[in-house]
């Protein structure tokens, strides 16, 4: 399975919500919000995923085209693990929804 990176809250008493989540998807310009997300394997095959508070992060870096999957479970935001513009990124995600930013392990960025 690969690296997860979540956006929590410290505080396990106050969970980030899913209507904190969504509101913020609607204010943040990189974000799309999605219900279904398909991806495809690099063996050709597609995969896809669906639920609530799912959101695409689209962005230009070095002039490649990113996205990045985010999704919302049990009051916390995650996705897989790829680069340090991706953490610069949740970071900011955090700040705003005074959270913090945590690996699968639980080491803080």
């Amino acid at each position: 399975m690969a690296y997860q990176i979540h956006i929590q809250r410290a505080d396990e008493d106050h969970p980030i919500t899913l209507k904190e989540w969504t509101n913020y998807i609607q204010q943040d310009q990189e974000l799309e919000s999605s219900n279904h997300i398909e991806i495809t394997l690099p063996n050709g095959m597609t995969m896809g995923m669906s639920g609530e508070g799912m959101a695409v992060w689209k962005t230009t870096i070095k002039d490649e085209e990113i996205k990045m999957t985010f999704t919302f479970r049990e009051g916390e935001i995650a996705t897989r693990y790829s680069s340090e513009d991706q953490i610069k990124k949740m970071k900011d995600i955090a700040s705003k929804l005074e959270a913090i930013v945590v690996g699968d392990e639980g080491e803080e960025y």
